[in-house]
Protein backbone atom coordinates (compact mmCIF):
# COMPACT_ATOMS: atom_id res chain seq x y z
CA UNK A 1 0.00 0.00 0.00
CA UNK A 2 1.30 3.52 -0.74
CA UNK A 3 1.89 5.52 2.13
CA UNK A 4 3.50 8.78 2.93
CA UNK A 5 1.94 11.74 1.80
CA UNK A 6 4.48 14.49 1.25
CA UNK A 7 2.74 18.15 0.26
CA UNK A 8 4.87 20.57 -1.15
CA UNK A 9 3.04 24.07 -1.82
CA UNK A 10 5.05 27.20 -2.74
CA UNK A 11 1.77 29.72 -1.46
CA UNK A 12 0.40 30.76 -4.28
CA UNK A 13 -3.43 32.60 -3.81
CA UNK A 14 -5.91 30.63 -2.92
CA UNK A 15 -3.46 27.56 -2.18
CA UNK A 16 -1.72 26.17 1.03
CA UNK A 17 0.89 28.07 3.29
CA UNK A 18 3.59 25.39 3.33
CA UNK A 19 6.67 26.85 1.89
CA UNK A 20 9.84 24.44 0.66
CA UNK A 21 11.39 24.02 -2.46
CA UNK A 22 12.49 20.13 -3.70
CA UNK A 23 15.15 18.92 -5.59
CA UNK A 24 14.30 19.86 -9.36
CA UNK A 25 11.10 21.12 -7.96
CA UNK A 26 9.90 24.74 -9.77
CA UNK A 27 12.29 27.79 -10.10
CA UNK A 28 11.89 30.43 -6.60
CA UNK A 29 10.78 33.29 -7.02
CA UNK A 30 12.51 36.07 -9.08
CA UNK A 31 14.02 37.62 -5.73
CA UNK A 32 13.78 34.18 -3.66
CA UNK A 33 17.88 34.22 -3.32
CA UNK A 34 17.64 37.02 -1.34
CA UNK A 35 19.29 36.42 2.15
CA UNK A 36 16.80 37.33 5.65
CA UNK A 37 17.30 41.03 6.13
CA UNK A 38 15.42 43.15 8.56
CA UNK A 39 12.66 45.58 7.30
CA UNK A 40 13.30 49.27 8.38
CA UNK A 41 11.14 52.04 7.87
CA UNK A 42 8.51 54.28 9.74
CA UNK A 43 5.94 53.04 7.05
CA UNK A 44 3.15 50.90 8.13
CA UNK A 45 -0.10 48.80 6.50
CA UNK A 46 -3.17 48.56 8.66
CA UNK A 47 -6.28 46.88 7.95
CA UNK A 48 -9.30 44.40 8.94
CA UNK A 49 -10.32 41.09 7.74
CA UNK A 50 -14.09 39.75 6.93
CA UNK A 51 -16.05 36.81 6.11
CA UNK A 52 -17.67 37.04 2.58
CA UNK A 53 -20.75 35.57 3.50
CA UNK A 54 -21.63 36.72 6.91
CA UNK A 55 -19.74 40.50 7.27
CA UNK A 56 -18.40 39.80 10.13
CA UNK A 57 -14.63 40.44 11.65
CA UNK A 58 -12.65 37.11 11.17
CA UNK A 59 -9.78 36.50 14.17
CA UNK A 60 -6.68 34.45 14.00
CA UNK A 61 -6.45 35.25 10.02
CA UNK A 62 -2.66 35.31 9.10
CA UNK A 63 -1.70 38.17 7.23
CA UNK A 64 1.50 37.79 5.24
CA UNK A 65 3.63 40.34 3.46
CA UNK A 66 6.59 40.24 1.30
CA UNK A 67 8.55 42.98 0.06
CA UNK A 68 11.56 45.08 -0.23
CA UNK A 69 13.74 44.30 3.52
CA UNK A 70 12.12 41.51 4.46
CA UNK A 71 13.27 37.67 4.99
CA UNK A 72 12.12 34.96 1.98
CA UNK A 73 9.65 34.03 3.87
CA UNK A 74 8.09 37.33 4.65
CA UNK A 75 6.49 39.31 7.56
CA UNK A 76 3.31 37.77 9.52
CA UNK A 77 1.21 39.10 11.54
CA UNK A 78 -2.44 37.82 12.97
CA UNK A 79 -6.07 39.67 13.06
CA UNK A 80 -7.52 40.11 16.66
CA UNK A 81 -10.67 39.44 17.69
CA UNK A 82 -12.25 42.62 15.79
CA UNK A 83 -10.54 41.41 12.73
CA UNK A 84 -7.63 44.56 12.52
CA UNK A 85 -4.46 43.30 11.44
CA UNK A 86 -1.08 45.94 11.47
CA UNK A 87 2.60 45.57 10.11
CA UNK A 88 4.80 48.27 10.97
CA UNK A 89 8.43 49.36 10.69
CA UNK A 90 8.64 49.07 6.35
CA UNK A 91 9.94 50.85 4.47
CA UNK A 92 9.05 52.06 1.40
CA UNK A 93 8.33 50.19 -1.89
CA UNK A 94 5.83 47.63 -3.66
CA UNK A 95 4.59 44.51 -1.45
CA UNK A 96 2.55 41.44 -1.39
CA UNK A 97 -0.01 40.61 0.57
CA UNK A 98 -1.65 37.46 1.61
CA UNK A 99 -4.18 36.39 4.08
CA UNK A 100 -5.44 32.86 5.00
CA UNK A 101 -7.71 31.85 7.36
CA UNK A 102 -9.30 27.85 8.18
CA UNK A 103 -12.20 27.32 6.56
CA UNK A 104 -11.77 30.50 4.07
CA UNK A 105 -10.07 30.74 0.64
CA UNK A 106 -6.51 32.31 0.19
CA UNK A 107 -6.31 35.91 -0.94
CA UNK A 108 -3.80 38.53 -2.16
CA UNK A 109 -4.44 42.25 -2.10
CA UNK A 110 -5.75 43.05 -5.54
CA UNK A 111 -7.21 39.25 -6.67
CA UNK A 112 -10.43 39.36 -7.72
CA UNK A 113 -11.31 35.68 -9.31
CA UNK A 114 -10.02 32.30 -8.59
CA UNK A 115 -6.44 31.19 -9.89
CA UNK A 116 -5.71 35.24 -10.44
CA UNK A 117 -2.60 36.95 -9.42
CA UNK A 118 -2.65 39.46 -6.87
CA UNK A 119 -1.89 43.30 -7.29
CA UNK A 120 1.37 45.04 -6.15
CA UNK A 121 0.61 47.45 -2.53
CA UNK A 122 2.86 50.49 -3.56
CA UNK A 123 3.86 52.10 0.06
CA UNK A 124 5.67 55.38 -0.03
CA UNK A 125 8.28 56.00 2.67
CA UNK A 126 6.73 56.89 6.30
CA UNK A 127 3.06 56.45 4.96
CA UNK A 128 0.09 54.68 7.01
CA UNK A 129 -2.07 52.84 4.97
CA UNK A 130 -5.05 52.40 7.01
CA UNK A 131 -8.28 50.25 5.27
CA UNK A 132 -6.11 47.76 3.88
CA UNK A 133 -9.04 45.58 4.24
CA UNK A 134 -10.23 41.85 3.20
CA UNK A 135 -13.05 39.74 2.72
CA UNK A 136 -12.02 36.21 2.86
CA UNK A 137 -14.79 33.80 0.75
CA UNK A 138 -15.49 30.59 2.45
CA UNK A 139 -14.05 27.26 0.84
CA UNK A 140 -15.32 25.18 -1.70
CA UNK A 141 -15.97 21.62 -1.67
CA UNK A 142 -16.87 18.49 -3.84
CA UNK A 143 -18.30 15.34 -1.67
CA UNK A 144 -19.64 12.52 -2.53
CA UNK A 145 -18.72 8.19 -2.54
CA UNK A 146 -16.62 5.84 -3.95
CA UNK A 147 -18.37 2.41 -5.27
CA UNK A 148 -16.59 -0.83 -6.32
CA UNK A 149 -17.74 -2.96 -9.53
CA UNK A 150 -20.69 -4.43 -6.95
CA UNK A 151 -21.81 -0.87 -6.19
CA UNK A 152 -20.49 -1.76 -2.33
CA UNK A 153 -18.81 0.97 -0.65
CA UNK A 154 -15.02 0.66 -0.64
CA UNK A 155 -12.82 2.49 2.32
CA UNK A 156 -9.42 4.04 2.03
CA UNK A 157 -9.59 5.61 -1.46
CA UNK A 158 -7.82 8.50 -2.48
CA UNK A 159 -9.80 11.01 -4.23
CA UNK A 160 -8.23 14.04 -6.47
CA UNK A 161 -9.65 17.03 -7.81
CA UNK A 162 -7.47 17.45 -10.47
CA UNK A 163 -7.85 20.56 -13.10
CA UNK A 164 -5.78 21.25 -16.60
CA UNK A 165 -2.99 23.06 -16.29
CA UNK A 166 -0.15 24.14 -18.56
CA UNK A 167 3.40 23.34 -17.11
CA UNK A 168 6.35 21.48 -17.94
CA UNK A 169 5.77 21.83 -21.62
CA UNK A 170 2.15 20.44 -21.86
CA UNK A 171 -0.86 20.31 -20.60
CA UNK A 172 -1.70 18.02 -17.67
CA UNK A 173 -3.68 17.59 -14.46
CA UNK A 174 -2.60 18.66 -11.33
CA UNK A 175 -4.14 18.59 -8.14
CA UNK A 176 -6.47 21.43 -6.80
CA UNK A 177 -6.18 20.68 -3.19
CA UNK A 178 -4.84 17.75 -0.72
CA UNK A 179 -6.78 14.88 -1.62
CA UNK A 180 -9.55 13.35 0.57
CA UNK A 181 -9.42 9.58 1.87
CA UNK A 182 -13.16 7.54 1.62
CA UNK A 183 -14.12 5.89 5.07
CA UNK A 184 -15.86 2.63 5.92
CA UNK A 185 -19.07 3.81 4.40
CA UNK A 186 -17.05 4.87 0.74
CA UNK A 187 -17.54 8.82 1.38
CA UNK A 188 -15.16 11.16 1.17
CA UNK A 189 -14.73 15.05 1.15
CA UNK A 190 -12.97 17.30 -0.84
CA UNK A 191 -12.16 20.62 0.84
CA UNK A 192 -10.28 24.13 0.48
CA UNK A 193 -11.33 24.22 -3.61
CA UNK A 194 -11.02 27.02 -5.21
CA UNK A 195 -14.41 27.74 -7.12
CA UNK A 196 -14.10 26.40 -10.56
CA UNK A 197 -14.17 23.27 -11.92
CA UNK A 198 -12.58 19.87 -11.52
CA UNK A 199 -12.18 16.41 -12.61
CA UNK A 200 -13.06 14.08 -9.38
CA UNK A 201 -10.42 11.59 -9.91
CA UNK A 202 -9.91 8.15 -6.93
CA UNK A 203 -6.85 5.50 -6.83
CA UNK A 204 -6.30 2.86 -4.56
CA UNK A 205 -3.66 0.16 -4.37
CA UNK A 206 -5.63 -2.41 -3.54
CA UNK A 207 -5.41 -6.07 -5.23
CA UNK A 208 -7.33 -9.27 -5.42
CA UNK A 209 -6.90 -12.63 -6.92
CA UNK A 210 -9.76 -13.96 -8.80
CA UNK A 211 -9.61 -17.83 -11.28
CA UNK A 212 -10.97 -18.19 -14.68
CA UNK A 213 -11.13 -21.07 -16.22
CA UNK A 214 -8.20 -22.43 -14.20
CA UNK A 215 -6.56 -19.51 -14.61
CA UNK A 216 -5.18 -17.46 -11.62
CA UNK A 217 -5.43 -13.99 -12.29
CA UNK A 218 -4.29 -10.51 -9.94
CA UNK A 219 -6.85 -7.83 -10.50
CA UNK A 220 -6.67 -4.26 -9.26
CA UNK A 221 -8.77 -0.44 -9.97
CA UNK A 222 -7.67 1.51 -12.65
CA UNK A 223 -7.19 5.36 -11.80
CA UNK A 224 -11.34 6.40 -12.33
CA UNK A 225 -12.78 9.81 -13.47
CA UNK A 226 -15.93 10.86 -12.10
CA UNK A 227 -18.91 9.41 -13.69
CA UNK A 228 -16.89 6.06 -13.63
CA UNK A 229 -14.47 6.21 -16.60
CA UNK A 230 -10.90 4.91 -16.61
CA UNK A 231 -9.23 8.20 -18.88
CA UNK A 232 -10.00 12.08 -17.96
CA UNK A 233 -10.65 12.31 -21.47
CA UNK A 234 -14.45 10.64 -20.80
CA UNK A 235 -14.89 12.30 -17.23
CA UNK A 236 -17.09 14.67 -16.74
CA UNK A 237 -16.19 17.83 -14.83
CA UNK A 238 -17.73 18.78 -11.62
CA UNK A 239 -18.38 22.64 -11.26
CA UNK A 240 -18.23 24.44 -7.63
CA UNK A 241 -18.84 28.09 -6.77
CA UNK A 242 -18.17 30.57 -3.69
CA UNK A 243 -18.44 28.59 -0.48
CA UNK A 244 -20.16 26.12 -2.43
CA UNK A 245 -20.53 22.13 -1.50
CA UNK A 246 -21.03 19.53 -5.12
CA UNK A 247 -22.74 16.85 -3.06
CA UNK A 248 -23.34 12.99 -4.20
CA UNK A 249 -20.58 13.25 -6.54
CA UNK A 250 -20.62 9.34 -6.52
CA UNK A 251 -18.97 7.25 -8.56
CA UNK A 252 -17.60 3.05 -9.07
CA UNK A 253 -14.14 2.40 -9.48
CA UNK A 254 -13.26 0.18 -12.57
CA UNK A 255 -11.42 -2.73 -11.85
CA UNK A 256 -8.51 -3.94 -14.26
CA UNK A 257 -5.65 -6.52 -14.67
CA UNK A 258 -2.81 -5.71 -12.60
CA UNK A 259 0.55 -6.41 -14.08
CA UNK A 260 4.17 -7.33 -13.78
CA UNK A 261 7.10 -4.80 -13.78
CA UNK A 262 10.83 -6.49 -14.19
CA UNK A 263 13.94 -4.87 -15.51
CA UNK A 264 17.27 -4.72 -14.81
CA UNK A 265 19.44 -1.63 -11.90
CA UNK A 266 22.74 -1.40 -12.80
CA UNK A 267 25.27 1.86 -11.36
CA UNK A 268 27.14 4.43 -13.44
CA UNK A 269 30.15 1.94 -13.88
CA UNK A 270 28.25 -0.78 -14.76
CA UNK A 271 27.75 -2.65 -12.30
CA UNK A 272 24.58 -4.38 -10.79
CA UNK A 273 22.86 -2.28 -7.82
CA UNK A 274 22.23 -5.42 -5.57
CA UNK A 275 20.70 -5.40 -2.61
CA UNK A 276 19.53 -1.93 -2.49
CA UNK A 277 16.09 -0.80 -2.29
CA UNK A 278 13.31 0.16 -5.01
CA UNK A 279 10.47 2.53 -4.28
CA UNK A 280 7.06 2.62 -5.61
CA UNK A 281 5.33 5.55 -6.01
CA UNK A 282 2.68 7.55 -7.25
CA UNK A 283 4.04 11.72 -7.86
CA UNK A 284 1.03 14.34 -8.95
CA UNK A 285 2.91 17.78 -9.60
CA UNK A 286 1.86 21.16 -10.42
CA UNK A 287 3.40 24.38 -10.42
CA UNK A 288 4.86 24.78 -7.00
CA UNK A 289 3.27 21.61 -5.48
CA UNK A 290 4.34 17.83 -5.51
CA UNK A 291 2.46 15.05 -3.84
CA UNK A 292 4.02 11.65 -3.25
CA UNK A 293 3.23 8.59 -2.04
CA UNK A 294 5.78 6.25 -1.74
CA UNK A 295 5.86 2.50 -0.42
CA UNK A 296 8.87 -0.24 -0.66
CA UNK A 297 8.80 -1.68 -4.28
CA UNK A 298 11.15 -4.71 -3.72
CA UNK A 299 14.46 -5.44 -3.19
CA UNK A 300 17.15 -5.50 -6.57
CA UNK A 301 18.46 -8.89 -6.78
CA UNK A 302 22.64 -9.77 -6.76
CA UNK A 303 22.84 -9.38 -10.63
CA UNK A 304 20.80 -6.31 -10.86
CA UNK A 305 17.50 -7.47 -11.97
CA UNK A 306 14.10 -6.87 -10.29
CA UNK A 307 10.53 -7.66 -10.17
CA UNK A 308 7.02 -5.85 -9.03
CA UNK A 309 4.20 -8.18 -9.23
CA UNK A 310 0.53 -7.32 -9.03
CA UNK A 311 0.55 -3.32 -9.98
CA UNK A 312 -2.75 -2.23 -10.00
CA UNK A 313 -3.52 -0.09 -12.90
CA UNK A 314 -1.94 3.67 -13.11
CA UNK A 315 0.98 5.59 -13.61
CA UNK A 316 3.81 4.94 -10.84
CA UNK A 317 7.31 6.14 -10.85
CA UNK A 318 10.01 3.74 -9.55
CA UNK A 319 13.51 4.63 -7.85
CA UNK A 320 16.56 3.36 -6.49
CA UNK A 321 19.30 4.53 -4.66
CA UNK A 322 22.62 3.41 -4.25
CA UNK A 323 26.74 4.09 -3.42
CA UNK A 324 29.47 3.21 -5.81
CA UNK A 325 32.78 3.68 -5.98
CA UNK A 326 34.01 5.84 -9.31
CA UNK A 327 37.84 6.01 -9.24
CA UNK A 328 38.34 5.54 -5.39
CA UNK A 329 35.81 8.12 -4.02
CA UNK A 330 32.05 6.93 -2.94
CA UNK A 331 29.18 8.52 -4.45
CA UNK A 332 25.53 8.73 -4.04
CA UNK A 333 23.68 7.58 -7.37
CA UNK A 334 20.11 7.30 -7.82
CA UNK A 335 17.41 6.56 -11.10
CA UNK A 336 14.17 7.06 -11.39
CA UNK A 337 11.46 6.06 -14.05
CA UNK A 338 8.11 6.86 -15.14
CA UNK A 339 5.86 4.18 -15.96
CA UNK A 340 2.51 3.78 -17.33
CA UNK A 341 0.63 0.15 -16.17
CA UNK A 342 -2.53 -0.51 -18.22
CA UNK A 343 -3.11 -4.48 -17.81
CA UNK A 344 0.03 -5.49 -19.59
CA UNK A 345 3.45 -6.45 -18.51
CA UNK A 346 6.36 -4.62 -18.50
CA UNK A 347 9.45 -6.60 -18.75
CA UNK A 348 13.08 -5.38 -19.73
CA UNK A 349 12.93 -2.16 -18.19
CA UNK A 350 16.97 -0.52 -17.70
CA UNK A 351 17.85 1.63 -15.00
CA UNK A 352 21.29 3.22 -14.41
CA UNK A 353 21.93 5.19 -11.67
CA UNK A 354 23.69 8.35 -12.12
CA UNK A 355 25.08 10.86 -8.87
CA UNK A 356 23.51 13.66 -11.50
CA UNK A 357 25.46 16.28 -13.15
CA UNK A 358 26.80 20.03 -11.99
CA UNK A 359 27.13 23.09 -13.44
CA UNK A 360 29.72 25.93 -11.97
CA UNK A 361 31.12 28.70 -13.08
CA UNK A 362 31.29 32.98 -12.63
CA UNK A 363 28.88 35.71 -12.51
CA UNK A 364 30.26 38.92 -13.67
CA UNK A 365 29.34 42.10 -14.86
CA UNK A 366 29.10 43.37 -18.53
CA UNK A 367 31.21 45.39 -17.99
CA UNK A 368 33.72 42.98 -16.86
CA UNK A 369 33.05 43.85 -13.47
CA UNK A 370 32.74 41.60 -10.01
CA UNK A 371 28.97 41.95 -9.27
CA UNK A 372 28.52 44.32 -6.70
CA UNK A 373 27.43 42.98 -3.03
CA UNK A 374 24.12 43.43 -2.42
CA UNK A 375 22.69 42.35 -5.29
CA UNK A 376 25.10 39.26 -5.60
CA UNK A 377 23.67 38.13 -2.35
CA UNK A 378 20.29 37.61 -4.29
CA UNK A 379 21.32 36.13 -6.75
CA UNK A 380 21.06 31.88 -8.13
CA UNK A 381 21.70 30.21 -10.81
CA UNK A 382 19.52 26.83 -11.45
CA UNK A 383 18.80 24.03 -13.43
CA UNK A 384 15.10 24.08 -14.92
CA UNK A 385 14.65 20.37 -15.78
CA UNK A 386 12.59 19.53 -19.29
CA UNK A 387 10.88 16.69 -17.72
CA UNK A 388 10.26 15.25 -13.78
CA UNK A 389 10.71 12.00 -14.93
CA UNK A 390 14.21 11.39 -14.29
CA UNK A 391 14.62 13.02 -10.73
CA UNK A 392 14.55 11.34 -7.78
CA UNK A 393 11.52 11.17 -5.48
CA UNK A 394 11.71 13.86 -2.56
CA UNK A 395 14.84 15.74 -1.98
CA UNK A 396 18.30 13.79 -2.88
CA UNK A 397 21.25 13.67 -0.90
CA UNK A 398 23.33 16.72 -2.84
CA UNK A 399 20.33 19.04 -2.64
CA UNK A 400 21.22 22.32 -0.30
CA UNK A 401 19.78 25.37 0.54
CA UNK A 402 22.56 26.90 -0.83
CA UNK A 403 22.75 25.39 -4.10
CA UNK A 404 23.49 27.62 -6.77
CA UNK A 405 23.63 30.80 -4.46
CA UNK A 406 26.42 33.55 -5.73
CA UNK A 407 29.29 33.43 -2.94
CA UNK A 408 31.58 36.38 -2.29
CA UNK A 409 34.16 35.70 -5.06
CA UNK A 410 30.99 35.45 -7.42
CA UNK A 411 31.44 31.98 -8.34
CA UNK A 412 28.32 29.53 -7.93
CA UNK A 413 28.06 25.64 -8.14
CA UNK A 414 24.62 24.00 -8.84
CA UNK A 415 24.98 19.80 -8.41
CA UNK A 416 22.16 17.72 -8.54
CA UNK A 417 20.76 18.16 -11.81
CA UNK A 418 19.34 14.72 -13.45
CA UNK A 419 18.60 14.62 -17.82
CA UNK A 420 18.53 17.98 -19.81
CA UNK A 421 17.84 21.39 -18.20
CA UNK A 422 17.89 25.11 -18.89
CA UNK A 423 20.16 27.00 -16.97
CA UNK A 424 17.98 29.90 -15.11
CA UNK A 425 19.29 32.51 -12.88
CA UNK A 426 17.36 34.49 -10.15
CA UNK A 427 18.21 38.38 -9.42
CA UNK A 428 16.73 41.57 -8.56
CA UNK A 429 14.57 42.81 -10.57
CA UNK A 430 17.35 46.18 -11.43
CA UNK A 431 19.48 43.54 -13.22
CA UNK A 432 19.13 41.46 -16.07
CA UNK A 433 20.94 38.31 -17.78
CA UNK A 434 22.79 39.60 -20.85
CA UNK A 435 23.94 35.80 -21.96
CA UNK A 436 25.23 32.79 -20.64
CA UNK A 437 28.24 31.18 -22.15
CA UNK A 438 30.02 28.01 -21.91
CA UNK A 439 32.71 26.32 -23.95
CA UNK A 440 32.56 29.53 -26.86
CA UNK A 441 28.88 29.18 -27.16
CA UNK A 442 25.70 31.15 -26.14
CA UNK A 443 23.56 29.10 -24.41
CA UNK A 444 21.54 31.67 -22.48
CA UNK A 445 18.07 29.52 -24.13
CA UNK A 446 19.70 26.47 -24.84
CA UNK A 447 19.39 23.14 -23.34
CA UNK A 448 21.99 21.72 -21.63
CA UNK A 449 22.98 18.31 -20.15
CA UNK A 450 26.22 16.30 -18.89
CA UNK A 451 26.85 13.03 -18.00
CA UNK A 452 26.45 11.21 -14.41
CA UNK A 453 28.94 12.87 -12.02
CA UNK A 454 30.59 15.09 -14.60
CA UNK A 455 30.79 19.41 -13.88
CA UNK A 456 29.59 22.05 -16.45
CA UNK A 457 32.54 23.90 -15.12
CA UNK A 458 33.63 27.42 -16.70
CA UNK A 459 29.74 28.58 -17.47
CA UNK A 460 30.08 32.64 -17.49
CA UNK A 461 26.89 34.42 -16.34
CA UNK A 462 26.96 37.66 -17.50
CA UNK A 463 24.57 40.43 -15.82
CA UNK A 464 23.67 44.00 -16.50
CA UNK A 465 22.17 46.56 -14.60
CA UNK A 466 20.94 48.36 -18.02
CA UNK A 467 17.53 46.73 -18.05
CA UNK A 468 14.61 47.48 -19.85
CA UNK A 469 11.47 48.57 -18.45
CA UNK A 470 7.78 48.69 -19.85
CA UNK A 471 6.30 50.78 -17.72
CA UNK A 472 2.36 52.58 -18.38
CA UNK A 473 -1.39 52.22 -17.08
CA UNK A 474 -4.18 50.99 -18.32
CA UNK A 475 -7.79 51.63 -19.57
CA UNK A 476 -11.36 50.42 -19.45
CA UNK A 477 -13.71 50.29 -22.59
CA UNK A 478 -15.28 53.63 -22.10
CA UNK A 479 -11.44 55.20 -21.73
CA UNK A 480 -11.76 55.79 -18.10
CA UNK A 481 -8.60 54.36 -15.98
CA UNK A 482 -8.95 51.30 -14.04
CA UNK A 483 -6.64 49.41 -11.98
CA UNK A 484 -8.08 45.97 -13.03
CA UNK A 485 -6.57 43.63 -15.30
CA UNK A 486 -3.11 42.07 -16.36
CA UNK A 487 -0.77 42.95 -18.40
CA UNK A 488 1.33 40.46 -20.48
CA UNK A 489 4.46 41.51 -22.24
CA UNK A 490 5.75 38.62 -24.42
CA UNK A 491 8.02 37.92 -27.68
CA UNK A 492 6.62 38.24 -30.89
CA UNK A 493 8.81 35.21 -32.05
CA UNK A 494 6.57 32.46 -31.01
CA UNK A 495 9.86 30.60 -30.97
CA UNK A 496 10.56 32.40 -27.55
CA UNK A 497 7.36 31.29 -25.79
CA UNK A 498 8.81 28.43 -23.93
CA UNK A 499 8.08 27.53 -20.32
CA UNK A 500 9.54 29.98 -18.03
CA UNK A 501 10.71 32.00 -20.86
CA UNK A 502 12.93 35.09 -20.53
CA UNK A 503 10.67 36.95 -22.96
CA UNK A 504 7.72 36.45 -21.73
CA UNK A 505 6.16 38.22 -18.35
CA UNK A 506 3.20 39.76 -16.34
CA UNK A 507 2.06 42.45 -14.13
CA UNK A 508 -0.75 43.55 -12.27
CA UNK A 509 -1.57 46.73 -11.52
CA UNK A 510 -0.61 48.69 -8.63
CA UNK A 511 -3.68 50.85 -6.64
CA UNK A 512 -3.00 53.92 -8.67
CA UNK A 513 -3.41 51.58 -11.76
CA UNK A 514 0.44 51.92 -12.58
CA UNK A 515 2.74 49.15 -13.69
CA UNK A 516 5.84 48.48 -14.40
CA UNK A 517 7.71 45.41 -15.87
CA UNK A 518 11.39 45.31 -15.79
CA UNK A 519 13.94 43.24 -17.27
CA UNK A 520 12.94 41.55 -20.55
CA UNK A 521 15.71 41.03 -23.12
CA UNK A 522 16.06 43.32 -26.35
CA UNK A 523 14.00 42.42 -28.75
CA UNK A 524 10.20 42.75 -30.50
CA UNK A 525 7.28 42.23 -27.86
CA UNK A 526 3.82 42.30 -27.97
CA UNK A 527 2.23 44.00 -25.13
CA UNK A 528 -1.80 43.43 -24.15
CA UNK A 529 -4.15 44.16 -20.40
CA UNK A 530 -6.66 41.17 -20.26
CA UNK A 531 -9.09 41.41 -18.24
CA UNK A 532 -8.71 37.89 -16.58
CA UNK A 533 -5.88 35.82 -17.07
CA UNK A 534 -5.08 32.55 -14.71
CA UNK A 535 -1.89 32.80 -13.15
CA UNK A 536 0.67 30.40 -15.42
CA UNK A 537 -1.69 30.67 -17.91
CA UNK A 538 1.26 33.11 -20.14
CA UNK A 539 3.15 29.69 -19.96
CA UNK A 540 1.00 27.49 -23.09
CA UNK A 541 2.07 28.73 -26.17
CA UNK A 542 -1.82 28.44 -27.45
CA UNK A 543 -2.87 30.94 -25.20
CA UNK A 544 -0.40 33.47 -26.08
CA UNK A 545 -1.25 32.69 -29.61
CA UNK A 546 -4.97 33.26 -28.91
CA UNK A 547 -4.38 36.71 -27.38
CA UNK A 548 -1.86 38.00 -29.91
CA UNK A 549 -4.00 39.63 -32.47
CA UNK A 550 -5.03 42.10 -29.28
CA UNK A 551 -1.55 42.91 -28.89
CA UNK A 552 0.29 46.42 -29.16
CA UNK A 553 3.52 46.47 -30.80
CA UNK A 554 6.93 47.56 -28.76
CA UNK A 555 10.73 47.24 -29.44
CA UNK A 556 13.15 47.25 -26.99
CA UNK A 557 17.02 48.22 -27.36
CA UNK A 558 19.53 47.12 -24.95
CA UNK A 559 17.70 49.33 -21.62
CA UNK A 560 15.25 52.35 -21.65
CA UNK A 561 12.04 52.81 -20.34
CA UNK A 562 8.95 52.12 -22.65
CA UNK A 563 5.21 54.00 -21.46
CA UNK A 564 2.53 52.51 -23.41
CA UNK A 565 -1.44 52.81 -22.94
CA UNK A 566 -3.17 50.14 -22.94
CA UNK A 567 -7.05 49.28 -23.79
CA UNK A 568 -8.51 46.59 -21.36
CA UNK A 569 -9.11 43.45 -23.52
CA UNK A 570 -12.11 41.05 -22.62
CA UNK A 571 -12.69 37.90 -25.02
CA UNK A 572 -16.27 36.81 -25.43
Amino acid sequence: MLAAVIVTAAGVAYGGDQQQIIQGGPLPPRDAGQAPRTATGTAAIRGRVFAADSGRPLRRARVQIGGPGLPNNGQTTSTDAEGRYEIKDLAGGRYTITVTRSGYLRLSYGQRRPFEQGRPFDLANGQRADNVDFTLPRMSLISGRVLDEANEPISGVRVWAMRPVFFEGRRRLIPGGVPAMTDDAGQYRLLGLTPGSYFVMADIGETWTVVENGVERIMGYAQTYYPGTPGFTDARRVAVGVGEEASNTDFALIPGRAATVSGTVYDSQGRPAGGRQMALGQEFRGPGQTFAMTSNGTTVAADGTFRLIGLAPGDYKLSVRTTTDVNGVTVQESAAATITVAGVDIANLALITSSGWSVGGTVLTDTGDPVPAAPRSRMRVTGRPLSSDPLPMGPGPAFNADNGRVTDDSTFTTPGLYGPARLRVTLPDDWAVKSIQFDGRDVTDEVVEARSGAVLGGVQVVVTNKVNVVSGSITDARGAATADGTVLVFADDAQKWIDDSRFVRSARPDQQGTFQIKGLPPGNYLAVAMDYVEDGAWNDPEYLESIRRYGQRIRLGESGTQTVALRLVSPQ
